[in-house]
């Protein structure tokens, strides 16, 4: 559902550099993580940040699954499973696995990735939710009854 008014190409584009800028954080974390000597309660939150991502891609279903913020056509509003506690349980897998991963080994760049990960995923949240809101009549209903990341406060 893309919208074809300059205003809607540019939140296009934004998207999709959030989307390269989310991989980019990711990949820089990773690649400077010591992965061989990692602490028991990083592994802890690493599992638990994948065990939540598998879920909520299973719940969703991958013909609904888009790493975009643009509304697949056809695509269904989904609020059962973890989507009935946090509406973007994949962005909170993503930051539940990538915070332990720079605190278990700090470093201020690393530091800087991870916030640089959070800010990218609380814009891109944001335009997701106004393709959600119009693609979805239902989807404000959804938002009183749900938290956007953070179960229970956010």
């Amino acid at each position: 559902m893309f919208n074809t008014t300059r205003m809607g190409r540019r939140k296009s584009y934004l998207a999709w550099l959030l989307v390269m800028f989310q991989f980019l954080f990711i990949g820089l974390i990773v690649i400077t993580s010591p992965l061989t000597q990692l602490k028991p309660w990083v592994i802890l939150f690493i599992l638990a940040g994948v065990g939540l991502g598998l879920y909520a891609i299973q719940t969703i279903r991958l013909g609904n699954f888009n790493i975009s913020p643009h509304v697949k056509p056809n695509g269904k509003l989904i609020a059962h499973g973890p989507y009935r506690l946090v509406r973007h349980p994949m962005y909170t897998a993503i930051l539940i696995t990538c915070w332990p991963m720079v605190l278990g080994h700090f470093s201020y760049y690393r530091l800087g990735f991870v916030l640089g990960l959070t800010i990218v995923l609380i814009v891109k949240l944001h335009i997701e939710e106004q393709y959600l809101k119009q693609a979805f009549p239902a989807y404000l209903d959804y938002t009183k009854t749900s938290k956007k990341l953070i179960p229970f406060f956010w």
